[in-house]
Parts: structure tokens; C-alpha cells; sequence
């Protein structure tokens, strides 16, 4: 009976720690493509905007500007598109899709909205799926009138990619065994694959490019799990023991004559 609990326990956690890695996973993958809730938006003839921008913009009679907000940071940008196939609005989440151009600017010098922002983008957008944009809204909540609810829920999920995967299996281990074992480091490493793996899958799905390094730890998860389950077993036995005691004894004898 103790050992079922333990092992409801340790799934309960595990099913927890993978639903607090997707704020952070998600968000920071749809910041690559300037995603951000749609803060507000008019459509104006293209012959209002700066003559800088016209030279770029070059859409037919009208345009839509919209300013997007960063769930997290708060932070804005103006976003300039043609007027869109589906009506956006008010809180609806997007990315930008075809991006021509991306100024950095003093926002005095374009009252769009009479508030600031940092960038102007001129492209086109479309909306982030259904499942993105439910954690995107929350993150855009707020507690009270003033605290950000996604700032503090984002620090907390990035907290756990970090931190979180020694924090979890050396609590499995010494919940069941009251011990370390070698076997806990490629469980560690096996986990932070794991994590890479499901970013790069979700940067996948906006055509973001991942780095060989990061697609290649993301895959070693696959080598990974196997191995811990089939070390932990060596590990175990009276074998295993007798083996890593001699490296154990090897190790603390080097330490020693370094230290003479």
C-alpha cells in the first residue's frame, strides 16, 4: 500500500511538472514570432501612414494596424497588414507570419494609438491555435488591477525547466531507495532532453529554425530513458554494487594521491 502511494505520488508530480513547463515552452516559442494579444486595432487608408512606411507597405487602398502586446513583458508593437481574410479583434492572439520589415523607433514620431511601443512590423499575421492561445490569455490576466498574472506564472514555469528535472528525480530516488544513484545523472540528462525535444516541437509547428545542438540533445532522450531503466537495474544488483564500489574505490584513491 505504501508503495502505490509512493507511486501516485511521484506521477502526480511528474504530471504537474509537464503541465508547468507549458507557459514557459509556448511563450517563449511564439516571442520568436512576435506573437502577443491584440491590444488594439484600426483600419486606415494607406495613404495616412508616414511616407516611410508607404514605401514598404505597398497594400491596395487599406490597412489595418494593430497593436500587440507581449502577454508577459507588456511591452507593444505596432503590426501594419493588409486588411485580413478573417476579422481579428480585440484580445485575439496572433504571430506574424511574412514579416517585410522590422524598425525599431521613437514612438512620439508615429501616434497610432497615443501609446508606446518599441517596434514597428510590417507583414502579414495569422491566429495561434486554440490551445496556444488559451495559455497566452491566461498569461494576459492580471490579479487585481495592477499585478501581471503572467509574469509571475512565467517565472514560475521557466523556474522549473531549470531547476526542476535533479529536483524531481532525486526526490524519486530517495522516496523509494533513501539513496543516490548513478543512474539518477542520465535520468537528469534524460529529462532536460525531453524538455528540448517538446520545444523544438512547438517551435516547429511557427517555422522557427532550432540550432543542430538543440535539435540533437532534443532526440537523446530516445538513447536516454532506455539506458537509466537498464543501468538502474545494474545498478541494483549485487553485481552492479560490487562493479561501481571498485570505481567508487578507484575515484576516492586518485582524490586521495591528488590531495597528498
Amino acid at each position: 500500500m505504501k508503495q502505490k502511494k509512493v507511486i501516485l505520488a511521484v506521477f502526480t508530480i511528474f504530471l504537474c511538472y509537464f503541465l508547468l513547463l507549458t507557459p514557459y515552452i509556448v511563450h517563449t516559442n511564439l516571442n520568436e514570432v512576435h506573437a502577443g494579444v491584440v491590444n488594439d486595432l484600426k483600419i486606415v487608408p494607406v495613404q495616412s501612414l508616414p511616407e516611410d512606411i508607404q514605401d514598404v507597405a505597398t497594400f491596395n487602398e487599406e490597412c489595418t494596424i494593430l497593436l500587440v502586446e507581449d502577454c508577459v513583458t507588456g511591452k507593444k508593437n505596432i503590426v501594419i497588414i493588409e486588411r485580413p481574410l478573417h476579422p481579428l479583434y480585440k484580445g485575439h492572439v496572433i504571430e506574424i507570419t511574412d514579416k517585410i520589415i522590422e524598425w525599431y523607433v521613437d514612438w512620439h514620431a508615429y501616434q497610432f494609438f497615443d501609446k508606446k511601443f518599441d517596434v514597428i512590423i510590417v507583414g502579414d499575421v495569422k491566429q495561434v491555435g486554440a490551445i496556444e492561445s488559451s495559455i497566452e490569455e491566461i498569461l494576459y490576466s492580471r490579479l487585481g488591477n495592477s499585478i501581471r498574472f503572467g509574469s509571475l506564472a512565467f517565472s514560475l514555469s521557466k523556474l522549473v525547466f531549470f531547476i526542476a528535472p535533479p529536483i524531481l528525480i532525486f526526490y524519486t530516488s530517495f522516496s523509494s531507495r533513501r539513496r543516490f544513484y548513478l543512474w539518477n545523472i542520465t535520468a537528469i540528462l534524460a529529462l532536460y532532453s525531453l524538455e528540448v525535444f517538446i520545444s523544438n516541437m512547438v517551435g516547429s509547428m511557427h517555422n522557427i529554425t532550432t540550432s543542430d545542438m538543440e535539435k540533437y540533445f532534443g532526440y537523446l532522450f530516445v538513447v536516454l530513458i532506455p539506458f537509466t531503466f537498464c543501468f538502474s537495474r545494474y545498478e541494483e544488483s549485487e553485481e552492479g554494487q560490487r562493479g561501481i564500489k571498485k570505481i567508487y574505490d578507484k575515484v576516492a584513491e586518485l582524490i586521495a594521491r591528488l590531495f597528498q
